[in-house]
């Protein structure tokens, strides 16, 4: 059974600003999630941001949430390792 992927308007503005290459390659990831929303690789963030998993796209971080019963995922930041977190526990 696949998923739908939802994309947050956070995300989007976040991915605009990308340089093409890595911006298809973050989405072509996302996309991804459809099909397995708990890839190898893709990890539960834990403490105040439990619930909440990470995706690996070279140096930059996506986070999402599944909902299992609505079969979703949806994407809602996307950005640099180097301040990814900070600005996930500021969301």
């Amino acid at each position: 059974m696949t998923y739908s992927v939802w994309i947050s308007h956070a995300a989007r503005r976040h991915l605009r600003a990308l340089h093409p290459d890595l911006r298809n390659a973050v989405i072509h990831a996302a996309l991804a999630l459809a099909g397995d929303p708990r890839p190898p690789g893709a990890k539960q963030l834990k403490g105040e941001l439990r619930g909440v998993w990470r995706l690996r796209v070279g140096d930059y971080r996506a986070s999402y949430l599944i909902d299992d019963v609505a079969r979703v995922v949806r994407l809602s930041r996307v950005g640099h390792r180097s301040t990814f977190y900070k600005r996930l526990k500021g969301e």
